[in-house]
């Protein structure tokens, strides 16, 4: 063995060049004909496993809770909107089987260093635009598949894109900050230009249902590949998920029970109503008698909201009531 960390010596070295020279050395070299797998270290990976898959599901979770809830109060809008999938794709194998005319919008999200690209199927449109002017969520088969968007369609479309800009934010916010601006718009999916054919990017497609499970579209959110891979270090940040039986959980729900039993509230009881008209009324006078019939049971409601149904009755010197119905659902009758 050599010194000073070579691996031969100098009379090995000599010796193996003498060897070779004389062709003395004859046979073949060691390892020879093992398996291998070859390795391109400037070859995109597709196995998307670069990136935390589970980050993202707890991502599209958020943003599937914030966006069904900013389309309730922006539009009124309450068809039932499903958890979020999350795919890994080229961007080729995407644009197939889109619809011709959709709401296509490239936003950038820095510290994303591409565009993102925000689909949303005419159907989704077309049924919150109905619902909106008291119609119900439904499919509108009858509509033109390649028409244009009207104006008021495209107002929304903006309401739309608010409440997917401002639910993406909250959805990354603990993972990654994140900001959401406009850069173009279009109508021809095949014109949304955020990736080549061969790149590889992450789908997360939201489907909306309505009535009778009546398929209304969906939602699709696409980021780049590259971009989720140069944040992963982010996206290892998982968030923490409290077990129910811990018993830090158990003292706060402790806690939060004891506090509710403080809460003061008002409890009304309805005993009945008097109708009676505005020219009675007026000439109503000190002494005048209103006949009343007490009816079989009254209404009890507590800041306003009926909960229960009673019997109008007495306890000792003072008029009481028996509660008899729940009304309220989710009350459980005791």
């Amino acid at each position: 063995m050599a010194e000073d960390g070579k691996l031969l010596s100098d009379e090995e070295m000599d010796a193996i060049g003498e060897l070779v020279s004389s062709g003395a050395l004859d046979g073949e070299g060691y390892n020879v004909g093992l398996d291998f797998k070859s390795l391109d270290l400037l070859a995109e990976d597709t196995t998307g496993q670069g990136i935390n898959m589970r980050s993202l599901e707890q991502i599209s979770e958020l943003f599937h809770r914030n966006f069904r809830t900013g389309m309730l109060d922006t539009l009124r809008y309450n068809a039932r909107f499903e958890g979020g999938s999350v795919t890994f794709m080229n961007y080729a194998q995407y644009l197939e089987g889109l619809p011709q005319t959709a709401s296509v919008t490239m936003f950038s999200m820095p510290p994303f260093r591409n565009d993102v690209l925000c689909l949303i199927h005419p159907q989704v449109i077309f049924s919150c635009l109905d619902n909106w002017f008291g119609g119900s969520a439904r499919s509108l088969t009858i509509v033109e598949g390649a028409r244009a968007f009207t104006a008021t369609e495209k107002a929304v479309i903006d309401q739309i894109r608010k409440t997917v800009f401002s639910s993406l934010i909250e959805a990354w916010s603990p993972f990654l900050r994140v900001s959401c601006e406009l850069r173009s718009h279009e109508e021809n999916p095949q014109f949304a230009n955020i990736a080549g054919d061969s790149d590889f990017v992450v789908v997360n497609r939201f489907e909306t249902l309505g009535n009778d499970s009546e398929n209304l579209g969906f939602v699709d959110m696409v980021y780049l590949y590259t971009d989720l891979k140069l944040e992963r270090d982010a996206l290892r940040r998982r968030l923490q998920v409290i077990d129910p039986n811990s018993k830090a959980d158990q003292d706060w729900t402790r806690d939060m029970s004891d506090s509710m039993d403080e809460v003061p509230f008002n409890l009304d009881v309805k005993a009945g109503e008097l109708p009676i008209s505005l020219h009675h009324l007026r000439n109503l006078k000190v002494g005048d008698v209103i006949p009343f019939r007490v009816p079989d049971s009254a209404e009890v409601s507590v800041n306003g909201f009926p909960v229960f149904k009673a019997d109008i009755g007495s306890v000792g010197k003072q008029a009481a009531v028996k509660i008899s119905e729940t009304i309220m659902a989710g009350v459980d009758d005791e």
